[in-house]
């Protein structure tokens, strides 16, 4: 047996020790059920759907398809995903590079390492996507294919980078991604010129159908038309032929792989790097540990202790979490021209609501400005000469003006375009930042009573049960709350007719609940054991 088949051997047996080593105790068993379960009950609305629900017109979904794909390519071309593609663990480096294997050898070791992760990650996908696929097996053959397609173009513009120099492939990159921005703009400008309002679903019609746009989408059609294939002999036609890019893609690979173990181990070694920060602190520490920058927050007043506590965390934001900010501000930032493309007469306040709740409850998850991203430092701020409360509304202070902004953002952006004052939306930016303290609040006393690290491992279903449960648990306690504060508000606004009054009413619990949870962190702050309850 070849020596790199065998490792596959005992990873696949490494992994299966690790899902089944928590099943031995009957906390492991529930919270493993409870993983299993949860993930079912994501998939059955899906297989619902597929079956009781009209299929999606495949044309659209073939209109849609290739243009999504460009759109992650251009994502891959732009960032650094790629460098995942290209990445070792740092015992594979130790013990692979320096073995008798050719890079060539390594390169199909890394690219078979990572169809075991495809083809589980598209058995999910086919699912979820089955409504807009004629049948399962296309569906699930489209997005492997397509999964693996993505694979390999990041592969790719990684080595290519290594190749062409950095200074050279920057240069490159950016004229690449400048003429296909051209080309979608050409597209678009004449219906924009019209006074249109084009949809994504118009818009991806029109690249379409330009000749530029038809050029460079021509790769990618074969995606598309095998996710919505309906007989066999179709099927088959099309999956040769997105086998036969995927294996074009594949050659470029191996022609490219000159520098690749150089590369490999550069890259590796930072990608672990990132992956330790992320671990311990979640998506804000992606950016890299703390180094000297010219940005600087001034100084806070001392407030007990909690001001120079707010600041280090302010600081640490804009410093080495430059990136997710940047994001965040285009999330916020794109929720009004969303607006643009909807029919005149339209009112989507409670869409817009809505989208502020998602990206609060999933951007929340990043803003680890608080116990959550110190959770190995929690020896040293318990050592400081201050007290436990000034210390949590320290912690609490930087999360909440993070996402309190992002907020104002996503409610200016959208007034901006609707050119008119909206009472919902006023609402809603007044009371965001009581809201917000109070969701960092709950959050970091749920953590600091049950700490976890940022992500559960692949195969952990007692992690990813544990952070669900932990999920609902948080749900339930601001259902509550918001519950009440609602309802309140509601009587007073029918009471006396004013909407002020009744504003003001909901924001003044809100505010009361948020200084509530002050105590109760700092509660669990000096419960919390340094010695037993930080998490390997």
């Amino acid at each position: 047996m070849h020596p790199l088949v065998m490792l596959y051997r005992l990873q696949g047996r490494a992994l299966y020790r690790r899902m089944t080593r928590n099943m031995r105790s009957l906390k492991g068993v529930l919270l493993g059920g409870f993983g299993v379960a949860v993930i079912a009950l994501w998939l059955a609305p899906s297989l619902w759907q597929a079956y009781r629900m009209p299929r999606t017109d495949p044309a659209q979904v073939r209109a849609v398809a290739p243009v999504i794909m460009l759109a992650m390519s251009l994502l891959a071309l732009v960032t650094s995903g790629g460098e995942k593609a290209v990445a070792f663990t740092p015992a594979e480096v130790d013990f692979l590079f320096p073995g008798p294997f050719t890079r060539r050898a390594l390169l199909a070791y890394k690219i078979g390492k990572a169809l075991a992760g495809l083809l589980f990650s598209s058995v999910l996908m086919s699912v979820v996507f089955l409504r807009h696929a004629p049948r399962w097996p296309q569906a699930w053959a489209g997005l492997f294919l397509a999964m693996l397609f993505m694979h390999l173009l990041s592969m790719s513009i990684t080595l290519v980078a290594q190749s062409a120099g950095e200074r050279a492939y920057t240069r490159t990159r950016k004229i690449v991604l400048g003429a296909i921005l051209l080309a979608v703009g050409a597209a678009v400008w004449p219906a924009l010129m019209k006074g249109g309002r084009p949809g994504f679903f118009e818009v991806a019609r029109m690249l379409r159908e330009s000749r530029l746009g038809a050029v460079v989408l021509a790769p990618l059609e074969v995606f598309g038309r095998l996710f919505t294939a309906h007989g066999w002999g179709e099927a088959l036609g099309y999956a040769a032929l997105a086998a036969g890019v995927n294996a074009v893609l594949l050659f470029v690979v191996f022609y490219l792989d000159a520098d690749y173990l150089e590369a490999a181990a550069a890259k590796s070694q930072a990608v672990y790097a990132r992956l330790q920060r992320v671990r311990k602190g979640g998506l804000s520490a992606i950016g890299g540990p703390m180094k000297k920058a010219r940005e600087s927050v001034p100084e806070l007043p001392y407030l007990m202790g909690a001001g120079p506590i707010a600041w280090r965390q302010m600081t640490a934001a804009v410093r080495n979490s430059k990136g997710l900010l940047f994001v965040m501000l285009i999330l916020a930032m794109s929720v009004g021209p969303l607006l643009f493309s909807t029919k005149p007469g339209n009112s989507l306040t409670g869409a817009v609501v809505g989208s502020m709740l998602w990206i609060t409850f999933i951007v929340g998850a990043w803003l680890r400005f608080d116990f959550r991203g110190d959770l190995d430092q929690i020896d040293h701020l318990k050592s400081l000469p201050v007290s436990g409360a000034a210390v949590s509304v320290g912690q609490l202070v930087t999360p909440t003006l993070l996402m309190s902004l992002c907020h104002l953002a996503i409610v200016g952006s959208v007034l901006g375009v609707m050119r008119r004052a909206d009472p919902v939306l006023l609402t809603a930016a007044v009371l965001c930042v009581p809201f917000n303290a109070l969701l960092f609040g709950v959050e970091n006393f749920i953590f600091l009573l049950f700490p976890t690290r940022a992500a559960a491992t692949p195969g952990d279903f007692q992690g990813y049960g544990r952070q669900i449960l932990v999920f609902f648990a948080k749900g339930a306690l601001l259902l509550v709350v918001g519950g009440v504060v609602g309802l309140a508000g509601f009587i007073v606004f029918k009471v006396s007719g004013s909407l002020v009054g009744a504003v003001g009413v909901a924001a003044g619990l809100l505010s009361g609940a948020a200084v509530a949870m002050v105590p109760a962190v700092a509660w669990a702050y000096g419960r919390f054991d340094v010695a037993g309850d930080v998490p390997a």
